[in-house]
C-alpha cells in the first residue's frame, strides 16, 4: 500500500511505567459512570420508608437526634478535604524513581496545558449545577484521574478535590441550615397554645388598678391589712360582699378562693356514704373533692338549657336517692359552658323543697355575661335552701385568691368554726387590695374588659371550629369561659390529646369532669389566648384529630 493510502496513524502515547501496567485480561472492563447518587451500593441503601403525613412530621432540626440516631452536625473545609491518606498516595507517586522528571513542578491551581480536563467551578459556584456538577467534572469521588503521567496532573488533581470538597461543605451546611425552617404545610413550631387553663390572659388583668388598690389598702388600714383577723374574712370586704347580695352581713364568709369554700361546705354538709347530685359532667375537682370523702355521687345529664331536671325528679321520685345536697353550676357552667335557665331554676327549687335537700349554688362566672339576659340567682330565689359561692379570681384575677359563702347562718357559723381550725383566718392583705379594688369602683370597669375580651374569643373559637373542624358539635356560651366539644362517636380523646401535644395544643380531655363516659369529649378554655392564638390553635388541634382518624 502506497503512504498516500495508508491510515493516518494515532499520536503514539507515552509508555506507562512497568510498575503502573497491569496485563489486559486482570483489567477490570470499564462501567459505565453512574451519578454520585447511584454509587450507593445497593446493600448498603436503606429501604424506603412510607411517606408520614405533615402533621405526624417534625422538623428534624427540633429532635435530640435525626432519623436513626445519626448526627448532623455542620462540616468544616479541614473535615471535608481529602485526608491524608488520599495526600499520602499523591506524595508516594511524586517520589516514585524517575517520575518527577517527565514535567515541571506546578503551583497548585495553575491554569492546565491543552487538551488537559477543565477545572470544575469555584467554591460556592452555581454555574454547573452546584455540588452536581462538581462531582461530575470530579468523577468518581477519592479515584484518580485516568492515568496521570506527571506530577503536575496530581498536584492539579488533588488542588481540584480539595476546592471540590470546600464546595460540597457549602452546600451541605446550607441544607442542613433549611432543616431548621418549617417545611411548606407543616405544623407551626412554637410555645403551646394553652385551651387548658381556666384562667384569663394577663393582657386583659387590671394590673395599674390592682397597684392602686394595694396602695390605698396599706394607706388606708394598715392595721387591719396585716392583722390576722378572723375566720369570716375582712370585715369591710365582708360587708361590701353582703350588700351586693342584699342580704345580712352574718350569711357572708369569706374565703381563700372558692375551692376552699367548697371544701369547707362539703365537710360540715357530706359524710361517707350520703347521696351528691353533680351534673354531667361537672367541674373534675368537685367530683375529686366528693369522692374522697366517701360520698356516693350521682351525675344527672347536663342538657344546653341545664341540668336535666326531668332526670333528676326521676332519680328522686324511685327513692334511688336521698341527697343532703346538690351541686350546681348555674352560669357558663364549668365544662360545658351551658346556663341553667328560669324554668329549671324554679323547677330544682321546687324538687329540693319536695325533697328536703339543699343546693349549692357555685357561682363564679355570673358576671361574665357577654350575650343575652342575666338570669336571678336561685339564693335570690330562695336564700333559705341555697348555699351561694362565688369568687373573685375570675374578676380581678386568679393570684388574689378570694372567694366567699353566702347562706343561712347557721351555715356560715359552722362552716367558720372549721375556718378557724383549719387557718386562723384567710389572708387579709388579699382580701384588703380586692375590698379596695371593689370599693372604687374598678372591679366594674375590670369586669367590662373582661366580657369584652371573652366575647370576641368565644367567637373567634366558634368560627375557627366551624371551618378547621366541622366535625365537631358545640354549643356557643353567653358568658364565661368554656366550650364543651363533643366529637364522632369513636374518637378516642386521649389519643387526640396526645397527637396535639405533639403539635403544641393543649386542652382537658371530657373524661376528667365525668365519672363514666366523655371518650370523644373534651373542654376548651378561651380566656386565655387571643383570637390569633385561637386561630392558630384550632388549627392544630384539627391537624392532630385528622392523624388519629
Amino acid at each position: 500500500m502506497d503512504r498516500e493510502e495508508q491510515p493516518p496513524r494515532e499520536p503514539e502515547r507515552q509508555r506507562e511505567p512497568e510498575a503502573q501496567r497491569e496485563p489486559e485480561a486482570q483489567r477490570e472492563p470499564e462501567r459505565p459512570r453512574e451519578s454520585w447518587a447511584q454509587r450507593e451500593p445497593e446493600a448498603k441503601r436503606e429501604p424506603e420508608r412510607p411517606r408520614e403525613s405533615w402533621a405526624q412530621r417534625e422538623s428534624w432540626a427540633q429532635r435530640e437526634t435525626p432519623p436513626h440516631g445519626d448526627e448532623l452536625a455542620p462540616l468544616t473545609a479541614t473535615a471535608a478535604s481529602p485526608g491524608a491518606h488520599e495526600s499520602r498516595l499523591v506524595d508516594e507517586a511524586i517520589e516514585r524513581e524517575g517520575f518527577g522528571a517527565r514535567a515541571p513542578a506546578a503551583r497548585p491551581g495553575a491554569p492546565l496545558g491543552a487538551g488537559a480536563e477543565a477545572q470544575p467551578p469555584a467554591a460556592g459556584s452555581r454555574a454547573a449545577g452546584g455540588s452536581l456538577g462538581a462531582l461530575g467534572a470530579l468523577g468518581s469521588v477519592g479515584a484518580a484521574p485516568a492515568q496521570p503521567t506527571s506530577v503536575t496532573e496530581l498536584l492539579r488533581f488533588r488542588d481540584r478535590l480539595e476546592r471540590t470538597a470546600r464546595e460540597l461543605t457549602n452546600d451541605y451546611n446550607e441544607l442542613l441550615g433549611r432543616l431548621g425552617e418549617p417545611a411548606a404545610g407543616a405544623p407551626p413550631t412554637g410555645a403551646t397554645i394553652s385551651f387548658a387553663r381556666g384562667a384569663p390572659s394577663l393582657d386583659i388583668i387590671d394590673v395599674q388598678g390592682l397597684r392602686d388598690a394595694a396602695a390605698r389598702a396599706f394607706e388606708a388600714d394598715p392595721g387591719g391589712t396585716t392583722a390576722y383577723g378572723t375566720s369570716v374574712g375582712y370585715p369591710r370586704l365582708r360587708a361590701w360582699i353582703a350588700d351586693r347580695h342584699g342580704v345580712e352581713v352574718e350569711r357572708v364568709l369569706v374565703t381563700n378562693g372558692s375551692m376552699q369554700a367548697d371544701a369547707f361546705l362539703f365537710e360540715h354538709l357530706v359524710g361517707a356514704g350520703e347521696d351528691v347530685i353533680v351534673e354531667r359532667p361537672t367541674y373534675d375537682r368537685t367530683l375529686l373533692s366528693l369522692r374522697q370523702r366517701g360520698a356516693r355521687v350521682h351525675a344527672i345529664e347536663l342538657e344546653p338549657d341545664g341540668i336535666d331536671t326531668s332526670a333528676l325528679s326521676r332519680l328522686l321520685g324511685d327513692w334511688r336517692a336521698r341527697p343532703k345536697l346538690a351541686h350546681i353550676i348555674p352560669n357558663f357552667q364549668n365544662p360545658a359552658g351551658y346556663t341553667l335557665s328560669l324554668a329549671k331554676r324554679h323547677a330544682l327549687l321546687d324538687l329540693a323543697a319536695a325533697h328536703s335537700f339543699m343546693i349549692f349554688e357555685d357561682d363564679p362566672y355570673v358576671a361574665l355575661r357577654f350575650r343575652g339576659e342575666s338570669l336571678p340567682t336561685m339564693l335570690s330565689m330562695d336564700p333559705q335552701r341555697v348555699i351561694y359561692a362565688s369568687s373573685f379570681s375570675k374578676t380581678v384575677c386568679p393570684g388574689v385568691r378570694v372567694g366567699y359563702l353566702v347562706g343561712p347562718p347557721g351555715v356560715i357559723s359552722a362552716v367558720a368554726e372549721l375556718a378557724t381550725n383549719t387557718y386562723i383566718s384567710p389572708s387579709m392583705v388579699a382580701q384588703s387590695i380586692v375590698y379596695e379594688f371593689c370599693a372604687s369602683g374598678a372591679i366594674e370597669r375590670s369586669i367590662e374588659t373582661v366580657r369584652r375580651a371573652l366575647d370576641e374569643r368565644s367567637t373567634a373559637l366558634a368560627s375557627a371550629l366551624r371551618r378547621e373542624l366541622p366535625e365537631a358539635e358545640f354549643v356557643p356560651p353567653d358568658g364565661g369561659y368554656f366550650m364543651w366539644v363533643t366529637l364522632p362517636a369513636g374518637t378516642d380523646v386521649h389519643a387526640l390529646h396526645h397527637a396535639a401535644s405533639e403539635l403544641g395544643v393543649s386542652f382537658v380531655v371530657g373524661t376528667d369532669f365525668m365519672l363514666e363516659g366523655g371518650e370523644n369529649a373534651l373542654r376548651l378554655a378561651y380566656a386565655g389566648v387571643t383570637p390569633k392564638q385561637i386561630n392558630e390553635g384550632v388549627m392544630r388541634l384539627a391537624a392532630a384529630y385528622r392523624s388519629i382518624c
